[in-house]
């Protein structure tokens, strides 16, 4: 489910963690695109920036949303979360344990439940 179909759907609460864990899944991939890209020479357009300050306008209503619904720490910020999310995202890529993907995120993850 993606964050603006959680927030019109009024379910944020229960979307929360699997919308981390979908970015922390796509975030590989993006990743190794962003460094090509970087390597390339290419630069972030504008219309890339305002992309990314919507997305995280949505993450912050998101969040909010599911710290409402008491599945969130209530003493953690959108910037708090990004952090967890990108420590998530790194310890992802350096355990790479294909036997169990997706297990150090949720781990990470994990902290910032109540």
């Amino acid at each position: 489910m993606q964050a603006r179909e959680a927030l019109a759907a009024d379910r944020a609460g229960s979307a929360f963690f699997p919308f981390l864990r979908r970015l922390v899944g796509e975030a590989g991939a993006k990743q190794d695109l962003t460094d090509a890209l970087a390597g390339a020479g290419v630069t972030l357009t504008d219309a890339t920036r305002q992309t990314a300050v919507r997305l995280q306008q949505i993450f912050a209503e998101l969040l909010g949303c599911a710290q409402k619904a008491g599945v969130v720490r209530n003493d953690v910020d959108g910037e708090d979360v990004q952090a967890i999310v990108v420590a998530a995202v790194t310890g992802e890529r350096r355990r790479a344990d294909r036997a169990r993907p997706g297990r150090l995120a949720d781990l990470v993850l994990d902290g910032l439940r109540p």
